[in-house]
């Protein structure tokens, strides 16, 4: 699903969509992504509780999401670009 400002999301149902972009990440934030959404599985919300979830599965995952989101324009703009 082509996603013009987030990463992935999580529907009330379970479906898990990934921007196709994320592919140009590295495979911790790819892993940080994913782990983002499952852990919205579980916790709907972006409370304390689903970042308890992160930081269980993913202790690091504070420094991984700053080093993705300091590139998400270099990934997302050069897709823009080539459109």
């Amino acid at each position: 699903m082509d996603m013009q400002t987030q990463w992935g999301s999580c529907s009330p149902e379970g479906a898990v969509l990934l921007n196709p972009h994320l592919v140009k990440a590295p495979t911790k934030a790819i892993d940080y992504v994913i782990l983002h959404e499952l852990c919205h599985l579980e916790e709907h919300n972006h409370s304390p509780r689903f970042y308890g979830l992160l930081d269980r599965f993913m202790p690091e995952w504070r420094v991984v999401k700053a080093r993705l989101d300091s590139k998400a324009e270099q990934f997302l703009v050069h897709a823009e670009t080539l459109s």
